[in-house]
């Protein structure tokens, strides 16, 4: 695990269509360390406020919505608090997360209540092929799979609320569609997707309606 995340820490970057601009760490993250980045699948911008991360505001347009993946000292075996203000009210959040690992936190909302859900992220990687995560960040999309347009062909499957799949796939232009209760959702256009590159899809539904947009994977420089 420490050997791939040393190669993640070294390789994930944002990917242009000019170049890809590597973000390097200069050694290993410590052991109980971990990576956590935000996702705010509501309809309101939010804001979270801790004492063991830098002040992180989420927006409301497609990937603004996510941040980066931001370095945690020392997690292993902690309960965190965090306080997420939304419109004005705030909540006080607790949370686990992975030690030598990547972890996404979703903010949703469970009828009037804001929760958050971790995921453990996957961490497979291949300089020749291109990555490709499905989160279904929603409460009640489920299970979901995200298909090919419009030929309908499985590229993730079944992916329960709160959850997420990944695999790598062959560099190569694609739009993609997903479903909730049995709705399609989409389509949605990824462009080409280049060897090395880590990009994610993301089902919300922050109005009740579900929604896809995409992000692509990236570390922030340590103490931003």
């Amino acid at each position: 695990m420490r050997k791939l995340l040393l190669a993640l820490l070294l390789l994930l970057a944002p990917i242009t269509a000019q170049a890809q601009a590597p973000m390097l760490y200069e050694q290993r993250l410590p052991d109980g360390w971990g990576l956590l980045r935000y996702v705010n699948t509501l309809a309101e911008p939010a804001a979270f406020r801790s004492d063991f991360d830098l002040p992180r505001n989420l927006g409301i347009e497609g990937a603004a919505r996510v941040t980066p993946f931001h370095v945690i000292e020392d997690v292993a075996g902690k309960t965190l608090e965090t306080t997420v203000t939304v419109a004005g009210q705030s909540t006080r959040l607790r949370i686990e997360l992975t030690p030598n690992g990547f972890s996404t936190l979703l903010l949703l909302r469970e009828g009037n209540q804001l929760v958050a859900r971790v995921i453990r992220d996957a961490t497979e990687f291949n300089q020749l092929r291109a990555r490709l995560t499905f989160y279904n960040a929603t409460t009640d999309c489920g299970p979901s799979s995200l298909v090919l347009d419009p030929g309908g062909q499985s590229v993730l499957a079944d992916v329960a609320p709160a959850a997420m799949r990944a695999r790598t796939v062959a560099p190569a232009a694609a739009r993609v569609r997903a479903s909730c209760a049995g709705a399609r959702v989409g389509p949605l256009d990824l462009g080409r997707l280049e060897a090395g590159q880590l990009v994610s899809v993301w089902m919300i539904a922050p109005n009740g309606t579900a929604q896809l947009f995409r992000s692509t994977d990236t570390i922030a420089p340590p103490g931003r």
